[in-house]
């Protein structure tokens, strides 16, 4: 027989997890994924078509009527027509500009008015009429 004493280990759980704050740590780890993904929502966007009946190029840039920022589109080459694919819509009223050699005329149309013209927009006349006034030549090209 064996004199030598041993004391026996208490029995020892498998170790787990705790269940409920792994269940609210998950929960609110969905929330903000949820949130992020709400607040990250890209832009609605337009395709817009500019009609350019002048002798001119016209650079074009639109912004909202009720402030922020100036979005710059691209230029139109004069005599033609370019469809602009991917613009941020503006809201309900915008402000388009039209613009060369310094000159500058602002049209102010609503979101409806666009939907309803086919998403079209013409560059106004007035701004050939301003560049011919001032004595710039016609944009070079056909």
């Amino acid at each position: 027989m064996d004199d030598l004493l041993t004391i026996p280990r208490p029995a020892l759980r498998p170790g787990r997890p705790e269940l409920v704050p792994a269940v609210l740590v998950a929960l609110v780890l969905a929330a903000v994924f949820v949130l992020l993904a709400l607040s990250l929502r890209p832009p609605d966007t337009v395709t817009l078509t500019v009609d350019n009946p002048i002798d001119y190029r016209a650079d074009l840039s639109v912004r909202s009527a009720d402030g922020g920022a100036w979005t710059n589109v691209g230029s139109v080459a004069r005599n033609g027509s370019l469809q602009f694919a991917e613009l941020p819509d503006q809201g309900a009223d915008w402000i388009v500009r039209f613009g060369y050699a310094g000159q500058v005329q602002e049209v102010e149309v609503s979101r409806q008015a666009l939907a309803d013209d086919g998403w079209t927009i013409q560059v106004p006349e007035e701004l050939g009429s301003l560049l011919e006034a001032d004595g710039i030549p016609p944009t070079p090209g056909g």
